[in-house]
Parts: structure tokens; C-alpha cells; sequence
């Protein structure tokens, strides 16, 4: 590449960083006019809930508690499947040594630290194309990729996980192998080299060997694609091609790690099953598949894909037209970022997760079509269509992206910050947090205290069993689980199924007690306030029908502004809607509809049932002199998640009430054993 057209790579990559950066840091200024919203003793809220994951082995690491390959003591109580990776991954390294470096707190550093990460990634993408002659496709490709909605959303301010240089990693990779396939020998070497040390750092940032194993297997057989000696594809396989480029592959190999790619191969099968197979089964495994229920894992419709890559879906679908002409006339070029390329190709069948892989490519194919446009030569106008060939893809490039400002949101209150902090200073050093899986590394982080489950640890049957204590109608089945899981974990659940056990027949028996034993460690059934949101989903896995492989999606409904009306106080204004607490009904614009059963729940919990209809409604007065409605169908009312978190409504035979600070959490007391 030549002075000129690194001087143009140079150009777009300051632009394109720039505007990358600006639209990320907009939420920063935001925050800093809104900072009761936004922080906790100074501390910025984190706008993922992976960032107490990152945050939690940072943190670990600073004290001198990680432990490589030994026993996580706080995640996935009783099992020991939970173990401190074998390095540490590097975005909690960087977190931890640049936190102790700069004098900041770990939340602080993100808020700056993860939008600079995740514009890098436009550096090996310009320069890889500015290489084969595409300035235009270097800037749409690059500006796509950095303003796709997708990509900003998952690399926000505070937002510390490992999406922001998943693009540049396996990009950068990319580049090095491309670059040792079609320079000069010694050059070519250097460039094997530093794509295998890249490929050492991508395993470091996120650990998914199988990635690194696919470059390795693509950049192997490419060769045989590039050292053409006939016509027929059988070519690839004669090995007098490989034979002339051995160098190359063996120093990759060897940079690489050969540990790293026998590893990938384990976890290639892993990501293929979780992925590819398992990821929209109702069930995975013999229970039911929680990606289901996961925002991030949602399947996407074409118009959808659109908006959350090119931004049109008119660009989106003349990006798809160029990116299979670029293919078509660029393959030999191009087939070292296959695996890459693929992870992206994934968003059409799998979820939008995969999108941000994608918009990149998109934004190629969209900029090619200019470049095409750019060769063909026209006598004297030859300077004008150049010239407006690169605006009008600039315009059309910027417009659909323009809009795509996100002001990032906190996954966590500074209320309920506050009350995680309360729960490792009012519960023994030895508790364990029984509660639904989206704040375990948050209690891990903040508390300090054990949890059954977390973000990475939700796709094992356990997760089932306390879904159920949510959806039980029951104490003593919620008391049973919550036993008999603390007693024989995950391992005893897999342990019958390999004895041939239904699910059924081990859901029976724990609900029956018959594996309950004194809780060994202190336990506490902790609620908190997202998870009247989140309760649909959770109810849905707890209420599994394993014969006809669902479950009961019974959201919880609110209402809010409710106040008593100053006309009647057997009335409760909420916005357009009334509820009147004496004849037990609730008229709405629409209509007037009676209720079956109205809780009440001030100082003392009243219930008022006359037996009509299947409406059933939680009134909640709250310290601060407002109302909380809630609208629920039966199965919902009488769960232990509506009994026990809203309206407070337990059995001390099982449980003990030892923090109440509704809608942010309640904390019970698991007894050790039921009272007599």
C-alpha cells in the first residue's frame, strides 16, 4: 500500500474513531446532568449485567483471590463446576491493573475505557481494504460497523464485556493471515507470526478457542485456493500447493498455540450445540431452554436486521448485492475472515447478538458498489463521477446511521446497588443468595456472597428448580426445592438422569422432600424489583409441562400514578382506570370487569375473595404514601413470588422475613430446617 492510500486509511480511520467515540460518550454528558440516576456514591451503574461478571474476577484479582482452575467459592453453590478460568480474561485484567493505575474505581474506568475499545476495531478493517483498493467500501464498511444500532448498543459507556474488540480481534487476525498469504516470503512469515500472537490475545479476551481452531482450519485450506494449478476444486486437496507455503502454517500454528487450537476443538462442539442446535430448542437438554427468554437471543425478521445494521432497509438490501459481488470477485482475498464472516451470517438465522458481526460486512458490500462504480472509466467526466460516486456513498452511508444516538441505561438502580451492598453486611460471611440468575454476579461482586446461579451459569437444569420456587403455589414445594437443590446441586440432577430418571420423576421427587437434609450453609431467598418484569418468563419455565414442552406465561401487570380518590375512598384512581376495593371490580374505558380476589397490603395483608371472574389484583401501599397496583390471573396470585415478595405473605414454618425494602428487595431466611 502506497504513502497516498495509507494517508487515506489514516483518514478514515480518524474520522470514523472520532465519530465513533462521540456518539458513545454523548450518554456521559447525560449522566453527569442526572447523577442520582446514574451513579451510586460516584460510582457509575453498569449498563450490562455481565459487567459484575468482568468486575467480579477484577476485583478477585486486585485481593489476591483469583485462583486459577481452583473452585470459584461464590458461583454455582453446591456444585464445583465453577472454577476461576485458567488465565484471567484480559478485559478484568486491564480493568484491575488500570484501575489501581489511574486511581478509579472499576465502574468509572468502563464508562471511558469500553467505547475507546470498541472503535479499534475500524484500524485492521480500513487498512485490509484500503490493501485491495477500496477506500470507499474502507469508510462505509467501518462507519456501518461503528454506528450500526447493534453495535452501539452493545458497547454503551459501563457496558464492560467482551463485545467491544470481539470485532477487532478476529479482525485483526484476519488482516495478518491475508497479509502472509500475498507478500513476500519474509514478510509473509512476520505476518503469520503476529496473526498467531493475535489469535493468542483474541483467546485471552474471550476464551472461545473454537474461533481461533476455524481461523486456523480456513487459513490452511485457503491456500489451496490461492496456489491454483487446475480448474478442478480437487485441487485443494493435492498437497504439493501446501507444501510451498508450509512455513507460514507451521508459524501460525506454533504462535497460535497448539494447546489453545486441540482446546478449540472441545469448544467448537460446545458453541456448535449451544448455538447452532440448542439455541431456539424449547428444551436443552432434557429441560427448558432459557435462551428463549433472552432479549439479546431473540430470533430477527429481515426489516429488523435491518434497522439494526444498515439502518434502511433499502441500503440493507443493496449492501447484501454488493457484499456477494465483492465475494464473487474478492473470494481468494477474503476467505481468511470467513469465520468471522460466518459468526455475522448467524444473525440470519440465529439472533441479534450476531448482527454486530455482521453490519461491517454490510457496510463493505454497500461501499463496493461505488468502488465498482469509481473503475469505470468516462471520457472527461471521469474526475466528476468519481467525486459524486464518493459523496453519494458518504450521504446514503451516514443518513440511515445518523439517527442511531443511544443514551445508555443502568441494569441496576442505585436503590437496589445500595440494598445489594445491605445484603453482604446483614447476612453471615457463609450465605448463599438463592434468587433468578440476571443479579448473580452482581450479588457475587457487591455482596460478597454465594450464589446458586448467574449469567454463565443459567443454562443447566438447576436453573428449572428455582424457577419453580417462584411458581409454586406452595411453601413447603418452594422450601423442598430450595433443600433439596442446596443438598445435591446440579450434579445430583444430572447423576439420575443419567440413571435414566424422567425429568419428571426428579421434579416429583424433589417436590416431594425427599431429598431434604439441614441446609449446611446459611440461605436466603432474596426478590428483587426487576423480576415482576421478568416474571413471565420465569414463570413460564416454572410451570413446564414436560409432556407438552411449555410452560404458563403469566406476566404480572402494573398500573401506576395510583391514588385513592378524594370523592370515595373505596376507589383507586390509576390514570384512566378505577378500582373500586369495596364491590371488587375495575372499570376501564372500555369496560367494567369484575375481580375474583383483591389483596391489599398496607401495615397488615387483607384479602377480600368473592369467587367471580379470573381477575385477580395486588393493592400495595407503599412508605412513601403511593399505591402499586398490580393485575394478575390465579396461577400468578397464589405463586410464592407474588405471596412472598409483594405482599409479603409467608410461612415462618419455612422462611423468616429479615429485609423488607419493597419493590427494590426482599430478603428472607431460608430456616435450616422446617419448624416444628
Amino acid at each position: 500500500m502506497g504513502k497516498k492510500q495509507t494517508l487515506i486509511a489514516l483518514l478514515i480511520i480518524s474520522i470514523v474513531v472520532s465519530i465513533g467515540l462521540a456518539y458513545r460518550f454523548v450518554s456521559i454528558y447525560v449522566w453527569n446532568q442526572n447523577p442520582s440516576k446514574y451513579y451510586y456514591k460516584g460510582n457509575a451503574l453498569y449498563t450490562e449485567y455481565d459487567a459484575f461478571y468482568y468486575s467480579y474476577y477484577a476485583k478477585a484479582f486486585n485481593e489476591g483471590k483469583y485462583k486459577p482452575l481452583k473452585q470459584d467459592p461464590l458461583r454455582f453453590y453446591p456444585d464445583k463446576k465453577a472454577t476461576f478460568p485458567p488465565v484471567i480474561f484480559m478485559i478484568s485484567f486491564l480493568s484491575a491493573e488500570l484501575s489501581k493505575l489511574l486511581h478509579v474505581s472499576i465502574q468509572n474506568l468502563s464508562v471511558y475505557m469500553v467505547p475507546i475499545l470498541a472503535v479499534l476495531f475500524v484500524i485492521p478493517l480500513v487498512f485490509y481494504l484500503m490493501d485491495l483498493g477500496y477506500p470507499i467500501a474502507a469508510f462505509s464498511s467501518s462507519l456501518t460497523g461503528v454506528l450500526s444500532l447493534i453495535y452501539i448498543a452493545r458497547t454503551l459507556i459501563a457496558r464492560l464485556r467482551p463485545d467491544c474488540m470481539n470485532l477487532f480481534f478476529p479482525l485483526t487476525i484476519g488482516l495478518f493471515l491475508y497479509l502472509s498469504q500475498f507478500r513476500e516470503p519474509k514478510k509473509s512469515y512476520i505476518y503469520a507470526i503476529l496473526a498467531g500472537i493475535f489469535a493468542q490475545l483474541y483467546y485471552w479476551w474471550y476464551m472461545h478457542e473454537g474461533i481461533i481452531l476455524a481461523f486456523a482450519i480456513v487459513y490452511i485450506l485457503s491456500f489451496g485456493f490461492i496456489q491454483k494449478d487446475s480448474d478442478s476444486l480437487f485441487h485443494i486437496f493435492n498437497l504439493k500447493i501446501y507444501k510451498k507455503r508450509w512455513k507460514e502454517i507451521v508459524l501460525f500454528l506454533i504462535s497460535a498455540n497448539p494447546i489453545i487450537l486441540y482446546m478449540g476443538i472441545h469448544n467448537a462442539i460446545f458453541l456448535i450445540n449451544v448455538y447452532l442446535i440448542d439455541f431456539f430448542r424449547p428444551t436443552m437438554g432434557a429441560f427448558p431452554n432459557v435462551f428463549v427468554s433472552i432479549a439479546e437471543a431473540a430470533r430477527v425478521n429481515l426489516h429488523y436486521l435491518a434497522q439494526l445494521t444498515s439502518g434502511n432497509f433499502i441500503v440493507f438490501l443493496a449492501s447484501l448485492v454488493g457484499l456477494v459481488l465483492f465475494l464473487m470477485l474478492n473470494f481468494r482475498k477474503f476467505m481468511v475472515f470467513i469465520p468471522v464472516f460466518f459468526i455475522g451470517l448467524m444473525a440470519f438465522k440465529g439472533a441479534e447478538r450476531f448482527a454486530m458481526y455482521l453490519a461491517p460486512f454490510l457496510g463493505l458490500g454497500f461501499g463496493y458498489l461505488f468502488d465498482l462504480l469509481t473503475k469505470f472509466k468516462i471520457k472527461k467526466f471521469n474526475s466528476v463521477k468519481n467525486i459524486l460516486a464518493v459523496v453519494i456513498a458518504i450521504i446514503l452511508t451516514s443518513l440511515p446511521l445518523a439517527p442511531n444516538v443511544v443514551i445508555a441505561e443502568p441494569k441496576i438502580t442505585p436503590n437496589l446497588y445500595a440494598d445489594f451492598v445491605k445484603l453482604g453486611q446483614i447476612t453471615p460471611k457463609s450465605s448463599v443468595i438463592w434468587t433468578w440468575w440476571d443479579y448473580g454476579t452482581a450479588i457475587e461482586f457487591l455482596a460478597n456472597r454465594a450464589t446458586f446461579h448467574d449469567g454463565q451459569s443459567q443454562i443447566y437444569p438447576k436453573t428449572y428448580f428455582i424457577a419453580t420456587s417462584y411458581s409454586a403455589a406452595s411453601p413447603q414445594t418452594a422450601y423442598n426445592t430450595i433443600s433439596a437443590i442446596s443438598n445435591i446441586g446440579n450434579t445430583g440432577i444430572e447423576k439420575m438422569l443419567k440413571q435414566k430418571l424422567s425429568p419428571q420423576d426428579i421434579r416429583d421427587k424433589i417436590f416431594s422432600g425427599q431429598f431434604n437434609a439441614p441446609l449446611k450453609r446459611p440461605t436466603y431467598f432474596a426478590f428483587t424489583e426487576d423480576e415482576i418484569g421478568k416474571f413471565g418468563w420465569i414463570n413460564y419455565f416454572g410451570t413446564w409441562d414436560f409432556r407438552l414442552k411449555k410452560g404458563l406465561f403469566e406476566p404480572i401487570g402494573q398500573f401506576g400514578n395510583c391514588k385513592i380518590d378524594q370523592n370515595s375512598k373505596d376507589t383507586i384512581i390509576c390514570g384512566t382506570n378505577q378500582i373500586n376495593i369495596k364491590k371488587l371490580y375495575l372499570q376501564t374505558l372500555q369496560s367494567k370487569i369484575d375481580i375474583n380476589t383483591l389483596a391489599i397490603r398496607d401495615k397488615h395483608l387483607k384479602i377480600i375473595s368473592k369467587d367471580r371472574g379470573n381477575l385477580y389484583i395486588d393493592v400495595v401501599y407503599q412508605k412513601s404514601s403511593t399505591i402499586n397496583v398490580y393485575i394478575l390471573q390465579k396461577q400468578p396470585f397464589y405463586s410464592m413470588f407474588n405471596q412472598m415478595f409483594i405482599l409479603r405473605n409467608y410461612d415462618p414454618v419455612y422462611f423468616r422475613l429479615v429485609y423488607d425494602d419493597f419493590p427494590t428487595m426482599v430478603l428472607y431466611e431460608v430456616n435450616t430446617k422446617p419448624l416444628e
